[in-house]
């Protein structure tokens, strides 16, 4: 009986640790995240400009997108 539980417990720590993702892992996860907002967020932002045409008040609005693109801090560990 305790050779089972030996064997369930080293088969329960071996398959926890296969499926922890590494800090690289998490960190390229974490700055893909990033760019794909940075990029909606830019995707928004040529729309906005596109429906303001000429409204000075539109296009102001508009400005806050680019600004949240160059204020969007980076991901830890960056």
């Amino acid at each position: 009986m305790n050779v089972l539980k030996s064997l369930l417990i080293v088969g329960i720590v071996s398959v926890l640790a296969a499926c922890g993702s590494s800090p690289q892992q998490k960190k390229d996860t974490a700055e893909a995240r990033h760019t794909e907002e940075k990029t909606k967020t830019l995707k928004e932002y040529k729309e906005c400009i596109n429906k303001a045409k000429q409204d000075t008040a539109k296009l102001e609005a508009c400005e806050y997108l680019l600004k949240a693109i160059d204020n969007t801090p980076t991901p830890a560990g960056s």
